[in-house]
């Protein structure tokens, strides 16, 4: 997968520029087609009738774009819609064929507490099937040359569903840090030791290594791995629930970092 469609939703915040610019650092030597989308946040309460401001909102986008040096050769298409977003959103992966969808997010939940992603982010992770990378609003491009991938070794697909990185892992010239993720023991299972020679055998020409976190809080164990090895891109398996939970939507420590600062990109399936 060359990420060539890249749908990217916007509400004109400095948040949300911050993850365009983003976008367009990762794909600076690149031609993409990126979809500019707006449309109505279901947990926002004054987003109603929104189609006067959208067009100027937009208008302001593309001359602000327009003036950007990472602009380069890319196509930039708006999409205004005064739809529930996740709806629309689901309209244009499937129209437009996208390859990855790119949110911002200021670490931060409808009500305030740090910590914990937002509630629209959350339900765009689980109900759109479509490659996610979630950017937080501390985060600057700074390369992509340290990946994070946690993992528990249960999913047997793994290997193959990050075939779909694989040229832009090649382009950025990243290694992998496969980090396995327990409370209690790093002792493996006949399946699960099967599944992590699966991906040592897909990496083999790629560099790579692993590694074992052992912590009763999975959010602790992520962040001292990204401070220790300076982290530059945390990837997941969306199927992987259980490490989504803690690590992303229902974090227990209220002093983690991660989320102000390293972006996450969340992989689904793909139907080939």
């Amino acid at each position: 997968m060359s990420m060539k469609n890249i749908l990217i939703l916007t509400d004109f915040s400095n948040n949300s520029w911050n993850s365009i610019t983003y976008a367009l650092s990762i794909f600076e030597n690149q031609s993409c087609n990126f979809y500019l989308l707006n449309g109505l946040n279901s947990y926002e309460k004054n987003n109603v009738n929104i189609t006067d401001s959208q067009q100027r909102n937009f208008d302001a986008l593309l001359k602000k774009l327009n003036t950007e040096p990472l602009k380069g050769s890319h196509t930039f298409t708006q999409i205004k819609e005064n739809t529930d977003i996740i709806e629309a959103a689901r309209t244009q992966i499937k129209e437009q064929k996208i390859d990855l969808l790119i949110i911002g997010t200021n670490g931060m939940s409808s009500n305030g507490r740090k910590n914990n992603i937002s509630p629209i982010a959350e339900d765009i992770i689980t109900k759109l099937k479509c490659s996610i990378l979630v950017v937080p609003f501390e985060a600057r491009f700074n390369g992509i040359h340290k990946i994070a991938f946690p993992t528990d070794y249960t999913d047997f697909s793994e290997a193959k569903l990050l075939q779909n990185i694989t040229p832009l892992l090649s382009f950025h010239k990243s290694a992998t840090s496969f980090v396995y993720m327990a409370k209690k023991s790093n002792k493996l299972n006949k399946e699960q030791r099967w599944n992590k020679e699966t991906l040592q055998d897909y990496f083999a020409n790629q560099p790579h290594n692993f590694h074992a976190e052992i912590n009763e809080n999975f959010e602790l164990s992520i962040e001292n791995f990204i401070d220790k090895n300076n982290i530059d891109l945390i990837v997941m398996a969306a199927k992987n629930l259980n490490l989504f939970e803690q690590i992303l939507f229902r974090p227990q420590s209220k002093d983690i970092s991660y989320y102000f600062k390293t972006p996450f990109l969340v992989l689904h399936k793909f139907k080939n």
